[in-house]
């Protein structure tokens, strides 16, 4: 569910972008991140980590979006914003690069040597940060990459806290973001409106109230109905980490 005004996050929904592949990325991955952050009316000192943190992973990403895909041409960088509320209201920032393979790390740098501090950065101003394999939302083709991505903190009164997702809704919506990524799967209703999302491998309960799902034998995950994307985004790790996508084309 892509919105393109920042209050759509409040309702589940995300904001995405493709970046351009050159030295113009960042900046513009700052100035959306500050006008997406300005239009909730978020605190300015978190704008500035917001700015500074995506600065950081919009050249990481511009660094690994040309890199060797076999007969594939360059991914061009995307910039992805949605909010969750578990484990606390935060604002997730994370950009995506076609370079899967390429895992970031910070290197111990201090944040006054002169290199290898750009990840120290976006740790030492966010909430959290990480990365993850994932595919690609803008590009029709969904390619695989990862993204690199950061929480900022939303205030404790966030309003997605209050609202309220029918079920049905959200069944329709997370399959369609998962079919949208390469992976195809069907919905039903049961009589007592408990719905289910059947994937490869894969069932998806939707509660009144939450999506919930085995992510390993031994591992039960529940998400609010209104962390669509987070949700979304901890399938496709799932699936696409233990599974090849019908649709998707050769590797």
């Amino acid at each position: 569910m892509e919105v393109k005004g920042a209050w759509g996050l409040v309702a589940g929904g995300l904001c995405a972008w493709r970046l351009p592949g050159d030295e113009s990325g960042p900046a513009m991955a700052r100035r959306l991140v500050r006008q997406t952050m300005s239009e909730l009316r978020l605190d300015p000192d978190v704008i500035e980590d917001g700015k500074l943190a995506v600065s950081e992973t919009a050249t990481n990403a511009l660094r690994h979006a040309g890199c060797a895909r076999g007969d594939r041409p360059p991914t061009q960088p995307e910039l992805w914003i949605w909010a969750r509320t578990v484990p606390s209201p935060q604002l997730i920032v994370s950009v995506f690069d076609g370079a899967r393979t390429t895992t970031p790390h910070t290197s111990g740098a201090g944040l006054l040597d002169e290199h290898g501090k750009g990840l120290e950065l976006v740790r030492q101003v966010t909430a959290a940060w990480g990365s993850t394999p994932t595919r690609s939302r803008v590009d029709p083709a969904s390619v695989p990459g990862k993204t690199v991505w950061f929480a900022l903190p939303l205030p404790d009164d966030w309003p997605g806290l209050h609202y309220r997702v029918h079920p049905g809704t959200a069944a329709h919506h997370l399959l369609l973001n998962l079919t949208r990524r390469g992976f195809k799967g069907t919905s039903g209703t049961i009589d007592d409106g408990l719905s289910v999302l059947v994937l490869p491998n894969l069932n998806v309960w939707v509660h009144r109230r939450t999506f919930c799902w085995w992510s390993t034998p031994h591992r039960y995950l529940r998400r609010p109905l209104i962390d669509l994307q987070e949700t979304t985004e901890l399938l496709i790790h799932h699936l696409d980490t233990t599974l090849v996508p019908a649709t998707s084309s050769p590797r």
